[in-house]
């Protein structure tokens, strides 16, 4: 079979198909990745690490924003502002990325948006104008944005959806540590070396990135190698590909997979209009906004009420991160397990890196995903509302932390829970779906971060936090919802289709 015959598979197909009634004798399956199980770890973590980029940039800002205030000569609403121009086009931008990265790879995306971030960062250090710094942060926020994509697309382009959730973890670590490791970094540049020195720093670090992809990082998506047995173009192979070529496998062109829509922001949008993609994005939204709307105050409550500067506003941030990275054993192992107690109660045999479609067909993702979700947006709900009364009664500083850990861990299961299920639906466009999420989420978390103060200073840090569960609350009917009638609509959407 040569490379231009290959499977065809139109969107949200990928899913939608397999939920008829199962084929007695299905065909042997190809592996699902030719790669080992180190190697996986090895290329999502390190797209993971490059998604920290993202984070790092939109929160090593904050401890910076009252020295930026005063020597721009400007108020703190207006540069707040520049957070709020950030997440617009954090939102926006990778819909003219993401379908071209599910069709013509990762990493082609990946290293042109790091070129931008890099450039921008260079701008952002020299400037010294706040008309310059609006700008130069949206095209800060162009490079960055496409980068946080990558991680999740390159979760489902090698990893089965029975071993997704420890995978999530890994996929997720860039923006766990990086609204906690860069509110401290912030601090510390802020505080000894100056504002400009958070730019550099970024400038920097992305460069590293950008070596370590050209040098490490080998494309995976499956529209150009497959189950990763098929070649990519020798532009677009990274230096270990070449030195190792005598080891490459047979390629097995079965296993490469398009789809039949061509790169566009309307295809992109389109996935919003399914109803199980529109559920989830309704929750994963809200959260999304009071998460930024929590940790973008955060540096105001802190220097208020704690007298902090911000080498220490930078450090409170920790226990926040701390308790995402626990979510790697009390969501990520969970969610395996769930996956194979479902498919165990349906007589279902799971093999290692294979993925059936009679599995698929039968398995009812909805609540392996959600039964998890749930829980955890509750908890959520507890942990803002506990956070918002305590740091308004000026508790010892002791107080907020912990509920600050537990809110982390809390929100983090969350959102890989519905990550992890959105892509379970789309897996042949995680990019896409991804950025049409994203869209959503940052466009409303742009407007939350720029009513957060406001906000505050009306009502309290107490009954913001209060507003806020009860969003979550009330959003909460739509995971309900999707929990006992998902696999139904998947069913019925065949039938109809067929």
């Amino acid at each position: 079979m040569n490379s231009t015959e290959l499977k065809t598979v139109t969107p949200i197909e990928d899913v939608r198909e397999d939920v008829a009634d199962g084929v007695p004798n299905e065909p042997p399956q190809p592996l699902y990745s030719i790669l080992s199980e180190k190697q996986k770890i090895f290329t999502v973590c390190t797209c993971s690490m490059v998604t920290f980029l993202a984070p790092v940039a939109a929160n090593m800002y904050f401890p910076a924003l009252g020295p930026l205030a005063r020597d721009m000569h400007v108020s703190s609403s207006k540069i707040s502002l520049t957070i709020t121009s950030f997440k617009i086009v954090q939102g926006v931008a990778p819909l003219l990325t993401a379908s071209f990265s599910d069709q013509n790879g990762r990493r082609p995306v990946l290293l042109a948006s790091i070129l931008v971030f890099i450039g921008s960062n260079i701008g952002l250090a020299l400037q010294s104008s706040y008309a310059a710094l609006l700008v130069l942060r949206c095209f800060q926020a162009l490079g960055s944005s496409s980068i946080s994509l990558i991680s999740n697309a390159s979760v489902a382009d090698v990893v089965p959806r029975a071993e997704r959730g420890r995978y999530m973890f890994y996929s997720s670590l860039g923006m766990t540590i990086g609204p906690a490791i860069g509110p401290t970094l912030g601090g510390i540049l802020t505080q000894f070396l100056g504002w400009r020195s958070i730019f550099w720093f970024l400038c920097i670090s992305s460069g590293v990135m950008f070596c370590a992809i050209m040098l490490f990082l080998r494309e995976t998506c499956r529209a150009i190698v497959g189950n990763g047995s098929v070649s990519p173009q020798p532009w677009n192979r990274c230096a270990l590909q070449f030195l190792h070529q005598d080891k490459q496998q047979a390629p097995d062109y079965e296993t490469q997979v398009i789809t039949r829509r061509r790169p566009g922001v309307l295809a992109t949008l389109g996935i919003l209009l399914d109803r199980h993609i529109s559920m989830l994005v309704l929750c994963s939204a809200l959260c999304f906004c009071g998460t930024s709307a929590i940790l973008s105050s955060l540096p105001v409550l802190l220097e208020r009420k704690y007298s902090l500067n911000p080498l220490q506003i930078g450090l409170c941030y920790l226990p926040y991160t701390a308790g995402g990275i626990l979510t790697r054993w009390n969501v990520g192992t969970v969610v395996d397990r769930n996956f194979k107690r479902h498919a165990h109660k349906i007589g279902e045999e799971l093999r290692s890196n294979q993925q059936t479609q009679r599995q698929l067909r039968r398995m009812p993702l909805e609540k392996v995903r959600l039964e998890l979700a749930l829980p955890f947006l509750y908890l959520s709900c507890l942990c803002v509302i506990g956070y918002g009364w305590i740091m308004y009664y000026d508790v010892h500083l002791a107080g907020p932390l912990v509920l600050l850990f537990l809110f982390g861990n809390a929100t983090t299961g969350v959102n890989n829970s519905i990550t992890t299920l959105a892509i379970d639906l789309n897996a042949y466009r995680p990019a896409a779906t991804m950025a049409a999420m994203n869209t959503v989420k940052h466009l409303t978390a742009a407007g939350a971060v720029a009513a957060a103060v406001p906000l505050i200073d009306a009502i309290g840090i107490g009954w913001v936090g209060t507003f806020i569960a009860g969003l979550w609350f009330l959003a909460s009917p739509s995971l309900l919802i999707l929990y006992w009638k998902g696999q139904r609509w998947r069913q019925r959407e065949t039938s109809e289709q067929d």
